[in-house]
């Protein structure tokens, strides 16, 4: 029974690290955070593609 404990929550530790990654990715990338990491929640990693791939809605500013 411990074990099913453990396991289940190393797959919300998981699941959670996995939805704020897109939510910091979307951020960076100017996309919407809030929509990313729903769709984070709903298909896991599978999302981190279509974020890379995704054109960025804020170009790079050079404070330079």
């Amino acid at each position: 029974m411990t074990g099913s404990i453990a396991y289940l929550v190393a797959m919300l530790l998981i699941g959670l690290l996995i939805i704020v990654m897109a939510h910091r990715m979307a951020k960076a990338k100017g996309l919407n955070p809030v929509f990313w990491g729903v769709m984070a929640a709903l298909f896991g990693p599978l999302v981190f593609p279509f974020i890379w791939l995704a054109k960025p809605r804020n170009p790079p500013t050079s404070h330079g």
